[in-house]
């Protein structure tokens, strides 16, 4: 869309991991615009079919690993693409420099979560992302603070980190009005089962918020394997026996507090959760560090405020979308539990705040379609 106003001709395809997609249903918004979509799988290679391919493509880049990362596709093996922009920079191996490519670098969590990572696992598992990183093109962020991570923690030259327009997709989630929606006696917590998304410091706030200080509301979890922190749910064994899921299931069952107050509602259809957030009382997100969350956003747009941890990302999505919202500490449980307590009269006053619809459209993909291109211009020639 971007160099078709700028009058440019851009072809686009995109690749997906194979058998990971029904590719015909999530992808039919891009394949009706006559975009292709091709399946591929990482295959491992040496350096010296990397130095072949080169040679074939004229290119000549410094191979500095013995080992890379290929894509398969059963045709061209993504060949006949002039540019590659990858997403993102969790590769197994560094991928192999055979086309100019950019990488969209989600964040550098690890630096501050490094428990995330098994012991002795930091400096390992992610070394391969920042060889991928370091070896491309460019580096597009969507935040300052990730901005400086990849240069002070990746070690990429300034020069190659971009910061793109942050922007969501406005049209993916339906509205309702208090009326329809009811306002309830609950809030939303959107999380997944990894490490970084604080459970425990959020069970132990969720405990005192319920038994100290009277806490009147409860709260709806919704977001992908969140059954999984469900002891009533029946699990894989080996995800079962995975310890940090393990102390969570437990710490939930031992709970009476959390047992009348906490619901499980697993991954919902985007209808079911938009009624679930327009009626709630505000959205919690207590995770210690990651890019932001763009739930915050899709939570204005339906009228509900945000309680979150205030940590930079965070704090740069309220100030670019204009999104007042009430913040504390993901580290400490008093604050998380007095920002709870507080939100119970703070959110009606959030929620007059909010932005209204046509000011949170203005920071969809479609208006900054232009802008993408003009980056992409700037290091992709």
């Amino acid at each position: 869309m971007g160099s078709a106003r700028d009058g440019a001709s851009c072809g686009v395809r995109i690749a997906v991991l194979a058998e990971k997609y029904d590719v015909e249903r999530e992808f039919r918004d891009v394949l009706s615009e006559g975009i292709e979509v091709r399946e591929f799988s990482w295959k491992r290679t040496d350096g010296r079919e990397v130095e072949f391919i080169n040679k074939l493509e004229d290119r000549s880049p410094e191979l500095l690993h013995s080992r890379y990362y290929l894509p398969e596709d059963g045709i061209h093996n993504l060949m006949d693409t002039d540019f590659w922009l990858v997403v993102s920079d969790r590769t197994d191996l560094p991928l192999a420099p055979v086309k100019p490519y950019a990488v969209f670098a989600t964040d550098y969590i690890q630096r501050y979560v490094p428990e995330i990572f098994p012991p002795n696992g930091l400096g390992k598992i992610d070394a391969p992302f920042i060889q991928t990183v370091r070896g491309a093109n460019a580096i597009i962020v969507t935040t300052p603070q990730t901005m400086q991570d990849a240069i002070s923690y990746a070690g990429v030259p300034a020069a190659k980190v971009h910061l793109a327009p942050m922007d969501f997709d406005p049209t993916a989630v339906s509205t309702y009005s208090a009326d329809d929606a009811g306002y309830s006696s609950h809030f939303v917590w959107p999380t997944n089962p990894t490490q970084h998304k604080n459970h425990k410091r959020a069970y132990d706030a969720l405990e005192r918020y319920y038994t100290r200080m009277g806490g009147r509301l409860k709260v709806k979890v919704v977001g992908p394997n969140t059954h999984w922190l469900d002891p009533e749910q029946t699990i894989p064994k080996h995800i079962a026996e995975i310890q940090y899921i393990a102390d969570l299931r437990e710490q939930y069952r031992e709970s009476s507090a959390l047992r009348e107050n906490v619901e499980f509602c697993g991954e919902l259809p985007d209808e079911e959760y938009s009624k679930i957030v327009s009626a709630a009382q505000f959205l919690w997100h207590p995770v210690l560090y990651d890019n932001g969350t763009f739930a915050v956003a899709e939570a204005a747009l339906m009228g509900c405020p945000s309680l979150s941890s205030g940590y930079p990302q965070m704090r740069y999505i309220g100030e670019r979308f204009g999104i007042p919202m009430k913040y504390f500490d993901a580290r400490s449980v008093p604050s998380m539990v007095e920002a709870l307590k507080a939100m119970e009269g703070e959110a009606q006053e959030l929620r007059r705040s909010l932005p209204d619809a046509e000011t949170l459209s203005r920071h969809s993909w479609e208006r900054h379609a232009a802008d993408y291109w003009r980056m992409v211009q700037g290091f992709a020639a």
